[in-house]
């Protein structure tokens, strides 16, 4: 193909070929290479991006699991310019040539996100079939009302305080941040609380094979039933509409739809509230920002997404043909991650202040272009309402030495596996107190 440049990257798209003593390094090539789980592991990952960054530049090859690599791109004008589709790459996972050597994706949890699908899922679909998939997401979740979220999340976080409370101690992940997403997602999409768990149950389940099959069929169950499809005054849930959006195929197109949104949205929410209470226990700094109130807890969420993002990477891309960057042959069939992780250590757009980059959404933990985030508003006030409620109510002192927690082995988002507290014991509060409105 012939060179180009994309929005001001050079090199980008050059020719394949040229002088042989120059030859580009192909993602084979190293003997050893960093290995993913030194990045999701490290309670320090911005170190780890520096160092890939001095070692290889702005592309690096890493190694996910014995025999399978991908490109890790840290650098921030490049993230943009492959997520914005200038660069000859696929979401469609299926055509990643680690299927070809057999790499056992949907067993893994660092392969998952590039496990083979044939089913239409809207975050694995490009051109008109991905927009014709994501039409109803955006438009549903558009009118969704945000005092409703923003109650019910309240709701469902005091209820699982009031779980914990008259302990004094609690694991924070288990008790808090991992049900909360499930419940107040739930609530929103219309689910009562057994439907909710029904649902988030499937959506957990392995790509591809019987599992995903019964996951599709076990929703689309649900969403023709009446609990699941219409409020008790007779309008249809978010859910419903979705269920009978127009742009939709068959019900079980919508069942997938929810399936993808739920398990996104929940995995998002999950490292977004886990990160922001992280930071709460363990730098005093960030602990008096949060408590400053609502501008407060905007700006601390913000520095989050800066500086300890929720978000490791985009969903992967795979390259459709072969094409230069930056002294790298990247192959067909090469995978890529968007590594948005990264952004908020990358020295071309930050600079020294913590603060810098607060209130701007150059972070781009929602992603950009054709795949972003459909409702990042939504997922700002869930995490924020859940923050405040929590900091609300207890005052909580972490439980465990910082560098002994752990970060679950996940390609895209950062998920602490436990976080332990302890606090002065509180009762929980009364069944017909008055509901906060952040």
């Amino acid at each position: 193909m012939n060179p180009t440049m994309i929005d001001g990257i050079a090199g980008t798209g050059d020719a394949v070929g040229g002088d042989r003593a120059r030859r580009p390094l192909k993602l084979d090539d190293p003997a050893t290479v960093t290995t993913i789980t030194e990045l999701t592991a490290s309670h320090d990952a911005g170190a780890v991006h520096v160092r890939l960054r001095e070692e290889w530049g702005d592309l690096a090859p890493v190694e996910l699991e014995s025999g399978s690599r991908a490109w890790l791109v840290t650098e921030y004008r490049t993230i943009v310019a492959m997520a914005r589709g200038q660069f000859p790459l696929t979401v469609t996972t299926g055509t990643w040539s680690g299927h070809e050597g057999g790499a056992r994706s949907a067993d893994s949890p660092l392969l998952r996100p590039l496990a083979s699908d044939d089913r239409p899922k809207v975050e694995q679909s490009d051109g008109k079939k991905h927009d014709r998939l994501r039409t109803p997401l955006d438009e549903v979740l558009g009118v969704v009302d945000d005092a409703e979220v923003a109650r019910t999340t309240r709701a469902r976080c005091e209820e699982l305080i009031d779980g914990f409370a008259a302990t004094g101690v609690a694991d924070l992940v288990r008790e808090y941040v991992a049900p909360m997403p499930h419940l107040t997602l739930g609530a929103v999409l219309g689910f009562d609380a057994g439907t909710a768990q029904q649902v988030f149950e499937a959506a957990t389940r392995r790509p591809g094979g019987r599992d995903a099959a019964s996951a599709v069929q076990e929703v689309s169950f649900l969403l023709s039933g009446q609990t699941a499809a219409r409020r008790p005054d007779g309008e249809p849930t978010p859910a419903g509409r979705l269920a009978r959006h127009a742009a939709y195929e068959s019900t079980a197109e919508a069942a997938l739809g929810i399936l993808s949104l739920t398990a996104t949205a929940a995995l998002g929410l999950r490292a977004w509230l886990g990160q922001t209470l992280y930071l709460s226990l363990t730098d005093d700094r960030f602990a008096r920002r949060l408590a400053g109130g609502r501008l407060g807890t905007d700006e601390a969420l913000d520095e989050v997404l800066w500086t300890a993002s929720p978000v490791s990477a985009l969903a992967p891309r795979v390259a459709l043909e072969d094409f230069l960057l930056g002294g790298k042959l990247v192959q067909r069939g090469d995978a890529m991650l968007l590594a948005v992780g990264a952004v908020g250590s990358d020295p071309s757009i930050r600079g020294e202040g913590p603060w810098d980059g607060s209130g701007s959404s150059a972070h781009l933990t929602f992603g950009l272009g054709a795949h972003a985030c459909p409702a990042p508003h939504l997922a700002r006030l869930i995490v924020r309402t859940a923050a405040e409620t929590l900091h609300r109510r207890l005052t909580l002192t972490l439980a465990a030495q910082a560098e002994d927690l752990r970060w679950a082995p996940d390609l895209r988002f950062r998920l602490l596996e436990a976080l332990p507290v302890v606090f002065r014991p509180e009762q929980p509060s009364p069944p017909d107190s008055e509901l906060y409105v952040p």
